[in-house]
């Protein structure tokens, strides 16, 4: 009976040992997050939620910027100053490698916990960025579901490569992505082969219409970027040369503002242009 009863005692103070350490673990995550910077912002709404988020960088809660604008409602906004920062009383700032470095020098001066996040740029960086990012949040489980997500969706439209012929971005100004780069990385899933690189282009660039016009792609991609907003830089895009710029005849879009942060809303900007692949109509 004794021995039962220690045996009892043993377990009640594991249990409860667990307990404190669960609750020392949780009294140990950030609760006043600021986020400086449109990436940052993604990264924090979709690991914790706005309950813990105590400012996020204007461009979050902006809709043609950022594809969860709707979950920072309510959150209050900064545009990257030290004293928006401070005011917030954060115990933890994200920013971006290049946001505001005199900010972020001067919080970091007077002792705030500043994290430096840059934006990745292929689909193994995504993984390594929200992975990490996580562990400062306690959201290593949150990060799981979610990069296990990203990945069946992203296996669900994965094709061949080659398969859809060639293709190339082609935006205001004459905007082209290389690589590494989201695009790239997603044209590249679906079975695309991205033309920019053969044009001398790196990560990003511009080309002329005329050179990309001359390179035949078989099809011309547009990120969409605040749509119907008349501008000088939006022209080109819509130049009468482009009905016959590519073997398809066709144009694919899609909302640039999925692959303007390397988060698993990368996962959308395939489905969606997977979809417009399968769609026969001109």
């Amino acid at each position: 009976m004794i021995h039962a009863w220690t045996r009892y005692v043993v377990a009640a103070l594991a249990v409860l040992a667990s307990a404190a350490a669960s609750a020392a673990a949780r009294a140990d995550q950030p609760r006043r997050i600021v986020s400086m910077n449109l990436c940052t912002d993604q990264m924090a709404l979709l690991l914790v939620g706005p309950e813990r988020i105590a400012s996020i960088s204007f461009l979050g809660a902006d809709p043609a910027e950022s594809p969860l604008a709707h979950l920072a409602v309510g959150i209050p906004i900064n545009h990257g100053l030290a004293e928006e920062v401070i005011a917030a009383k954060p115990d933890l700032v994200l920013a971006g490698k290049y946001t505001t470095r005199f900010a972020k020098a001067m919080l970091t001066r007077l002792g705030y916990k500043v994290v430096e996040i840059e934006s990745p740029e292929t689909i193994p960086g995504i993984h390594a960025t929200l992975t990490s990012l996580a562990a400062v949040l306690g959201a290593e489980a949150r990060a799981g579901e979610l990069l296990a997500q990203m990945d069946r969706r992203l296996a669900t439209v994965a094709a061949p490569a080659g398969r859809f012929g060639s293709a190339i971005v082609f935006d205001a100004n004459g905007f082209t992505v290389g690589r590494p780069g989201l695009a790239d990385e997603v044209m590249t899933l679906l079975g695309l082969v991205n033309k920019a690189p053969e044009l001398g282009i790196g990560a990003y660039g511009q080309v002329p219409l005329e050179t990309m016009l001359a390179a035949r792609p078989d099809r011309i991609i547009n990120l969409v970027y605040r749509p119907g907003a008349p501008s000088i830089a939006n022209a080109i895009v819509n130049h009468p040369a482009l009905r016959h710029g590519s073997r398809s005849g066709k144009t694919l879009s899609v909302p640039g503002r999925l692959l303007t942060c390397g988060t698993p809303m990368i996962a959308e900007a395939a489905e969606r242009l997977a979809a417009s692949l399968a769609d026969p109509a001109p």
